[in-house]
């Protein structure tokens, strides 16, 4: 009787599912697209998720509790696409520590670290501060990197072996790398890993753990404490970099299996569009309306000369529009790069944008502004699918000679359809790898069979620079004991001699 009962819990237990906290805290619509994804595939599995999150939805939806943290919206409005350019290193971890200090602190989410929870997945964003949130609640930290695998991502869950052979994240430089551009490439990874934030992961997360009595881990451990690393990536994306087993890709997660079809005004338009159509979209965080005036009037002249439609996802009314550019707030993207008469796609280089016109298998022309674009532009323009022209005032008649090329070049459309095979030819969608590696990190109480041994040890360990000290050390030992032998032999001769003398 008892054995069947158990059983039963047994095979019960799969179909209630685990209480999941996820806190996806940037104010960008992209990357709430990323944690969309993430607990779409948690509940779709049959779990409990409460999704931090500055976009909540008014509908209910089973299995889902919103934490409202809009707060963090006040750190990216009215973005100026030419000021966002010049951001520099530390700027972009300010902006990482302002956005996680928000979430950190906010109500719903202090609520919610009083609560209990069985796993924890954040996303990585020039911030360690979320350590905190798994720290406190004493569960597996499950970690997204929203951009392809770079030499920041590996720091979290192994000691730094792609420094001097693997561009950084931002980085323009090619394979492989020449001794200047490695020094440097090697002084950004430096900056962008020496972020730390110990000081407010105490502030913050102390009194929690002493309301729950628990006792808060050392922040230097908390950090490094990721069971699994699901990561935005694909090798037909970025250079191969060693990792351990607990570095899953799952580039593509987002897009679903089964995208919802165009509204019966676009379908018609594209169906009817003979010579072909041009996707223009700058993303959710750069606005076309932002753009200079002069830009976007050279921008409605270029589109206007085309022979083929444009759409263009633009925010508000324009006035004598040429007949084949027409203009939406917002763009069914994924159905529109699956539509057969799609010919190119105009965009900011974002890595979902990327990911979804490599999936549908359609050639980027890139307009990189900020963040990993630019790298993501190179990237694609160095395998062969795309062409980069840098965001400007004056980038229209660059803009005009790259469109001009690629329309009249059928190879970057082919190697686009080369690349589309190479990144879906997967056993399974990467969206199934998600509850499976979570389920996986819960139930083996942080995955430690996956992880890499490199935080077990010192620094000076890793490197072997301890044991470089002792063969020195025993080397020089053995050269003094030789020389002391040599020099008793030498003097005891000498002395014999004297005496023979």
């Amino acid at each position: 009787m008892k054995l069947s009962l158990l059983a039963a819990l047994t095979l019960l237990s799969p179909v209630l599912g685990y209480r999941i906290l996820a806190i996806f805290p940037v104010p960008s619509k992209s990357h709430n697209h990323m944690g969309q994804g993430i607990v779409g595939a948690l509940l779709k599995a049959g779990h409990e998720v409460t999704w931090a999150t500055p976009f909540p939805k008014k509908e209910a939806q089973k299995g889902l509790t919103y934490i409202d943290v809009s707060e963090t919206q006040r750190f990216i409005q009215n973005v100026d696409p030419l000021k966002v350019q010049q951001l520099n290193i530390a700027e972009m971890l300010e902006f990482g520590r302002n956005i996680s200090v928000a979430a950190a602190v906010n109500k719903g989410v202090q609520e919610a670290l009083m609560g209990k929870y069985d796993a924890v997945v954040t996303e990585v964003f020039f911030s360690d501060l979320q350590a905190g949130f798994a720290a406190v609640l004493q569960v597996p930290w499950i970690v997204l990197s929203g951009t392809v695998v770079h030499s920041g991502v590996e720091a979290l869950v192994a000691d730094i072996g792609s420094a001097a052979l693997v561009p950084a994240m931002a980085s323009d430089y090619p394979l492989p790398m020449t001794l200047w551009q490695r020094m440097a490439n090697a002084a950004m990874i430096g900056m962008m890993t020496a972020g730390r934030f110990e000081k407010l992961y105490h502030e913050i997360f102390d009194p929690i753990a002493e309301k729950k009595g628990i006792v808060l881990p050392p922040y230097s451990k908390a950090i490094y404490n990721i069971s699994i690393l699901l990561s935005n990536s694909h090798p037909s994306l970025a250079p191969a970099i060693s990792v351990p087993p607990n570095v899953v890709y799952i580039a593509g997660y987002h897009i679903d299996d089964h995208h919802s079809p165009l509204p019966k005004d676009l379908q018609e338009l594209m169906d009817n569009s003979k010579n072909g159509v041009i996707y223009f979209s700058m993303g959710s965080v750069v606005k076309g309306s932002a753009f200079p005036e002069q830009t976007r009037k050279d921008l409605i002249r270029i589109l206007g000369a085309l022979p083929c439609t444009v759409l263009w996802k633009f925010e508000e009314p324009i006035q004598g529009l040429p007949k084949n550019v027409h203009i939406r707030a917002w763009m069914p993207q994924p159905a529109i790069l699956a539509h057969p008469n799609l010919k190119l796609f105009i965009t900011h280089g974002g890595l979902l944008s990327t990911l979804e016109a490599i999936q549908a298998g359609v050639p980027l022309l890139a307009v990189p502004v900020f963040g990993d674009q630019p790298g993501n532009a190179v990237r694609a323009e160095r395998a062969g699918y795309a062409l980069a022209v840098p965001f400007a005032p004056d980038m229209g008649d660059k803009l005009k000679v790259a469109l001009d090329k690629m329309l009249s070049d059928n190879r970057y459309y082919n190697k686009a359809k080369e690349l589309s095979r190479l990144f879906n030819n997967r056993p399974l969608p990467p969206s199934k790898l998600i509850a499976h590696y979570v389920e996986l990190a819960i139930e083996t109480k942080g995955a430690l069979h996956l992880r890499s041994p490199t935080y077990h040890y010192a620094w000076y360990e890793r490197y072997m620079l301890d044991q470089l000290a002792v063969v020195m050390a025993t080397i020089y030992v053995a050269v003094k004991l030789v020389k002391y032998g040599v020099n008793k032999v030498l003097g005891k001769s000498k002395k014999e001699k004297v005496k023979k003398n």
